[in-house]
This record gives C-alpha cells, structure tokens and sequence, in this order.
C-alpha cells in the first residue's frame, strides 16, 4: 500500500512540476499591439493550472498573436480542498477588485489596444465583477464553463455593454453537482450556468451551448475539455481578433 502511494504521489509531483514548466512557458508571450488577453485561472484543484496551457494553444493554433496574461488567485485551501475557493464569495469579490485594478492598469499603459478577459469556472465569476468595477475595455468578456448561478445579477455588465459570450454544457458535471451541494460563486444552490446557461441574460450576453459535433474538437461537454486547444481554435479565439 505504502509502494502504491509512493507511485500515486511522485505522478502527482511529475504532473504538478509539468503544469507549472508549461503555463510559465506560456505566460507574458506575444505581442501587446496585437491585443491582451487576460486567462483568470479558475480554482487550482491538485495545485494545477487548469485549462491555460491549452487555451494558450488553441490561440496560437488560430493564429492569434495577442499577449496572454494569467492571473492567478486560487488559495492552498482551494487547491486541497475545492471547496473554499468556490464558496467564499467575499474573498472572491475581494479578487475581482483586485483584477479590475489591474485591467485599469493595463488600459493606461496601453490605451489603444483591445483587452480581453477570459474566465474559467470560478475564474468567470471574478472576471466578471472584475469588468462591473471598471469602464469597458475595448474587449471581450469570455465565460468557459462558469460557476455563477443562472440567475447571476448582470447589472453593471448590461449597463456598460459589455459584450459576453459564455459556454455552457449539460454534461458539466462538476458545474451540476458542486453548486448543488455546495452554492455557486454567488451564493446560489442548484446546477450552475456552466451547465444549464443563464436565465434572462442580457442581449449583450451571447450563450453557446454544447454541441455533438464539438467532440470532433476535443471538447466533450465535461469542465476539462471546454478549453481543448482545437475548439478554442474554432470558437473562441476569433472572439479574440
């Protein structure tokens, strides 16, 4: 049993050390005139940066050459444990002031370039009261698979116009289950948009719900794949140009 943890542990420190090579490989690459993309990681389960690596290269394979930025928030608690980084809403909302300011610094430094925001899971909740804190960006606003209940408040966003475009699928698991049991980012019990979509979103809100033909992609409507490089590549990097 001790020879079966030892094997199971010195994958996991394999896995994490990989993880950590590849997404810092990745971070602060391209070209600022070209636009900036912002990734808000999502909780980071096993200490491992879900999803940026992947989306990093369904961009490039779009032949996107914007700059990419990761922000990183997820807690040790977090990482252990899930649980704390999805229900504590005041350590989120403390986050997405924290990311508004940096947006704001980026939009000074570079005022005539497009900044967007991508987030994932939990990352889509702080991305988006990040962008209610803050005037427009000349960018989008991306959700992959987000944690925030269907009935999340919009206001600020719908105001400001900001334009949303978020992807969702029934076969989330993780979204359908874990805010049942648990809430969702904004307090909120029952499956999460992520799975079922938004209810009475705004018309600046675009959902795009799984489909069949993603699987061709790499995107099987789980959490995981949504961010599988060859479906990036097709539909969410052009929302990036």
């Amino acid at each position: 049993m001790a020879g079966i943890l030892l094997v199971i542990g010195g994958l996991w420190a394999a896995a994490v050390y990989l993880n950590r090579r590849r997404w810092r490989r990745l971070n602060r690459t391209g070209k600022r005139d070209e636009g900036i993309v912002v990734f808000v990681e999502p909780v980071r389960w096993l200490f491992v940066v879900w999803g940026f690596a992947w989306f990093c290269r369904g961009l490039r394979q779009a032949g996107g050459r914007q700059y990419v930025h990761l922000f990183r928030w997820s807690s040790i608690a977090g990482a252990l444990l899930v649980v704390p980084d999805l229900v504590n809403r005041r350590r989120l909302d403390r986050l997405a002031a924290r990311l508004a300011k940096h947006l704001l610094r980026l939009r000074r430094r570079h005022p005539h370039v497009p900044i967007h925001v991508v987030g994932y899971s939990t990352g889509a909740y702080v991305a988006s009261e990040a962008c209610k804190r803050i005037p427009p960006l000349n960018g989008r606003l991306v959700l992959l698979a987000p944690s925030a209940s269907p009935a999340y408040d919009w206001s600020g966003l719908a105001d400001h116009g900001v334009a949303v475009h978020s992807f969702h699928s029934p076969f989330d698991l993780i979204n359908v289950l874990g805010p049942a049991l648990f809430g969702s980012n904004d307090r909120r019990w029952g499956p999460a948009a992520g799975a079922v979509g938004f209810r009475q979103a705004p018309p600046s809100v675009a959902q795009r719900p799984w489909r069949l033909s993603d699987a061709a992609l790499g995107y099987l409507g789980d959490h995981f794949t949504v961010a599988a490089p060859a479906f990036v590549a097709r539909h969410v990097a052009p929302l990036l140009s």
